[in-house]
């Protein structure tokens, strides 16, 4: 994290977690507010790779699932990225930055993943580094976040994916059907806009009501836990047009697209939730019919203010009727 940008959220009454901001005093308001109202949430639980160099490109086309040669400084993509066999590293967000591209991905991943990147780049004139302190970075979700921005002077982006620049501030459009946005920029720009979002009534919030955000729009993150877990398909990265069929061939690209071509994949990403207020760690298995071998896995999990847990999870297709529950016996709902 930045220094002067950790000491400013500091300042404004964060609460530290190992990774980022864990709430600012009052979590179960904070849930509230990412439910029913406009939300800023720092986004330092994230890392940042920098690629740079005349071969920057022609390497992430030949290691990632989207065709990294369409980015545009106006245009943002999230990718993945597949161990030889198809199965997902990591998801990655890709967007140009001075010239160069920056791919954000979580903090947890980003020193192993970009220690096996760079064992891919042999000849190639390219430079990976993790520049995730060199930033400030953090999310604007919620029906009236738009038009809060732009009472901010920002214009945010309509399309999915899409990016605005303004004043060395970029805004980037995620997907879902809550307007959610990443911003990013210099710690002391964006002092001045989360400062301004604040003022007009966008509420601080913690990890856990982003995530929250994250799980209802069906957008999945891969963590030490999942990692190489899951090919493509398995959890719909085809619907989030991270798989790109025509680019020609990537790091794991023969399995994803036989996987894609002959309808090969037995396991699906679906929402679900249970009545259980413990945390539920990514990986957790999921049994069908109470008993037996698992069904599936917890990709992801988080609270709602209802006391709820909100979860993706990856089962296979027989099981998708079938009476659902974790470990400890809670009962999963769709």
């Amino acid at each position: 994290m930045h220094p002067s940008w950790q000491n400013f959220l500091q300042q404004h009454g964060a609460r530290f977690a190992a990774e980022g901001v864990a709430h600012f005093g009052n979590p179960a308001v904070e849930l509230r507010a990412a439910e029913n109202g406009t939300v800023i949430a720092d986004l330092s639980q994230e890392g940042l790779i920098r690629v740079e160099g005349v071969d920057a490109r022609a390497f992430l086309q030949g290691q990632l699932s989207t065709d990294v040669l369409a980015l545009t400084p106006l245009t943002s993509q999230l990718s993945s990225w597949n161990n030889a066999k198809g199965r997902v590293v990591t998801l990655l967000r890709l967007f140009e930055r001075d010239g160069a591209i920056d791919m954000a991905l979580p903090l947890a991943l980003t020193a192993p993943v970009l220690k096996r990147l760079c064992m891919y780049v042999l000849r190639s004139k390219v430079t990976l580094t993790e520049v995730s302190d060199t930033v400030a970075r953090f999310g604007v979700a919620g029906r009236g976040a738009p038009d809060l921005l732009a009472a901010c002077g920002c214009s945010a982006p309509a399309e999915v994916n899409a990016v605005a620049v303004k004043n060395g501030i970029a805004l980037i459009r995620l997907p879902g059907a809550t307007p959610r946005f990443v911003i990013q920029g210099e710690p002391e720009e964006l002092i001045l806009l989360w400062g301004a979002l604040e003022k007009k009534g966008a509420c601080p919030v913690g990890s856990d009501p982003w995530a929250l955000l994250r799980i209802l729009a069906r957008e999945p993150v891969l963590y030490p836990e999942t990692s190489e877990h899951f090919v493509a398909q398995m959890l719909g990265l085809e619907e989030l047009g991270v798989i790109n069929f025509k680019k020609g061939c990537y790091t794991g690209q023969e399995v994803i697209a036989r996987a894609h071509y002959r309808g090969a994949v037995k396991r699906h990403l679906h929402r679900a939730s249970c009545e259980s207020g413990e945390i539920i760690p990514p990986g957790t298995p999921v049994h069908a019919n109470g008993a037996g071998p698992p069904a599936g896995e917890v990709v992801d999990a988080c609270q709602d203010s209802h006391g709820k847990t909100q979860m993706l999870i990856v089962i296979q297709d027989e099981f998708q009727t079938a009476p659902l529950n974790l470990p400890a016996g809670s009962a999963l709902s769709n």
